[in-house]
């Protein structure tokens, strides 16, 4: 009496069969069980049948139970549909809160990955599904997620958040819309324009706050659709811009940076001419040379000393064409006719110890530079590969450094970079300057001090830095989403979270 009201309680799913056996094997409950009902319903036509066909037994896997994995072994009967016009003759029954269609798995455990899904996705939603002893992948989560019957919102929520992300990077971009306040994704649009995201809105009216980035598109489209609403720029993509601004500022002083060390490194001239290759491929390019000129000089076709020397015949006749061994070894020069206007620049940044040819193609781009940075790697090989060593780099902060120490929170900074950050604004005073103004826009952000914004920028304007006067004037056509996201406390941020999750 007692173990059927608990089973009533704890396996309410189970009422509708009977059990026959519970045991447990190898860590986990195994239960043997049968249907009860005396008839099946025919899924096509609805019709009752109690003609049994056949019987066979179903493997389930269940819910876990006292912690461990469970699996019901069901047995059912396939019946034979009586009505003559059913197009069906048999059919399996099925147990309503227990079993579906080709399922392996219950009901219950069925309903629960897409609830998991849609909070985790795929990989975390398998991790925590495999705790629950549930072994299933993460494309199945995922596609339990997408089966799951669309419910398009009435109307927009009252705190939206809206960010692109990319499906292929480059040529592919979406929209996803969240509800800011219950952190849940609303929708996906298909792309990025203004022209979808105004269709949305003006279909889903509601809308009292939109966070966004500072892309335009979604400026424009919540202007022409919902005037009403208040728009947030994010603070993380008004940072980055700041620190963008605040990297320019730095590279135009240089200079100072140059100037605070005491030991430059001697000037590394570029070598003359490319560099002979020496070591075991030499040595066999040299005795496949003078095999191959030995019969060549004798006459022998280049066909024939192929064949003979088992070697490639465009191989053997650029051997047999060049003069001299070396002229296998040295590449031919290249011609770097784009690269001479940079030379100069190029050299004198390889000397200050900047040697990641990355880096030196954004620099020179940045000045006017509109070749690739193929050419800027093959400008360097010479001097990579020439014997004398790689340049020691200098003791003068870099361009990166200065600008990390500028733009973090002067607790997160070491007494030695405290100290050189002094160094720095001590020996340039704009670059003191850019410090100031860094502070205060920081202090502003942190303490969520938006009506201190126009003096901010009235103060940046105002400043020797030309960089930093740029992105004062940019503030000025996003002024009231940038002061309204540096007063108000909701941001973007959950919306990348979910940007995450939703690829």
């Amino acid at each position: 009496m007692l173990g059927d009201r608990i089973g009533d309680v704890l396996l309410p799913h189970l009422a509708g069969i009977a059990i026959e056996d519970i045991r447990a094997e190898d860590g986990s409950v195994l239960i043997s069980a049968s249907t009860v009902h005396g008839a099946g319903r025919c899924p096509n036509c609805g019709t009752n049948s109690q003609r049994i066909h056949d019987r066979y037994r179903r493997r389930l896997a269940d819910v876990a139970i006292g912690g461990q994995p469970t699996t019901i072994h069901l047995t059912v009967r396939r019946f034979r549909c009586g009505l003559p016009s059913c197009p069906r003759r048999t059919f399996v029954e099925q147990v309503d809160g227990l079993t579906f269609r080709h399922g392996r798995r219950s009901q219950l455990q069925q309903d629960m990955l897409p609830a998991i899904g849609r909070f985790l996705a795929g990989r975390a939603g398998a991790r925590l599904a495999a705790m629950l002893h549930c072994t299933v992948s993460p494309d199945t989560v995922l596609d339990r997620v997408r089966r799951l019957p669309a419910e398009p919102p009435q109307r927009s929520p009252r705190v939206l958040g809206v960010d692109d992300f990319a499906l292929k990077r480059g040529h592919v971009y979406g929209t996803v819309l969240i509800d800011i306040e219950n952190s849940r994704v609303v929708d996906v649009l298909p792309d990025r324009t203004a022209e979808t995201f105004a269709a949305w809105l003006e279909q889903h009216p509601g809308a009292e706050i939109v966070c966004r980035d500072r892309a335009s598109a979604y400026a424009e489209a919540i202007r022409t659709t919902a005037p009403d609403a208040v728009q947030i720029a994010d603070r993380f993509h008004l940072w980055q811009n700041r620190c963008k601004a605040a990297e320019k500022c730095v590279i135009a002083h240089r200079g100072c940076l140059t100037s605070l060390d005491d030991h430059q490194d001697e000037p590394v001239e570029l070598p003359a001419g490319p560099p002979v290759i020496e070591g075991k491929r030499a040595a066999n390019t040299r005795r496949n040379f003078a095999a191959v000129h030995e019969m060549y000089d004798k006459g022998v076709a280049i066909q024939v000393i192929a064949e003979t020397l088992r070697m490639d015949r465009k191989t053997v006749r650029r051997y047999a064409h060049a003069a001299t061994v070396e002229e296998i070894l040295s590449p031919p020069p290249r011609r770097h006719s784009t690269m001479q206007s940079w030379a100069e620049y190029l050299n004198m940044r390889w000397q200050e110890g900047c040697t990641d040819s990355g880096r030196l193609f954004r620099e020179i781009q940045e000045r006017g530079y509109r070749s690739s940075s193929r050419s800027v790697r093959r400008w360097l090989e010479p001097l990579r590969s020439a014997e004398s060593p790689t340049p020691k780099r200098s003791e003068a902060p870099t361009v990166r450094q200065v600008t990390g120490w500028l733009t973090r929170h002067p607790d997160n900074l070491g007494s030695g970079q405290q100290l050189r950050l002094k160094r720095v604004t001590a020996s340039c005073p704009e670059l003191a300057d850019l410090r100031r103004h860094i502070h205060d826009f920081a202090a502003m952000m942190t303490n969520l001090h938006g009506h201190l914004l126009p003096r901010w920028i009235k103060a940046a304007e105002g400043s020797d830095l030309p960089s930093l006067r740029a992105f004062a004037r940019n503030l000025r056509k996003d002024f009231d989403a940038i002061t309204a996201g540096l007063t108000l406390p909701y941001s973007s941020g959950m919306v990348e979270g979910h940007v995450n999750r939703v690829k």
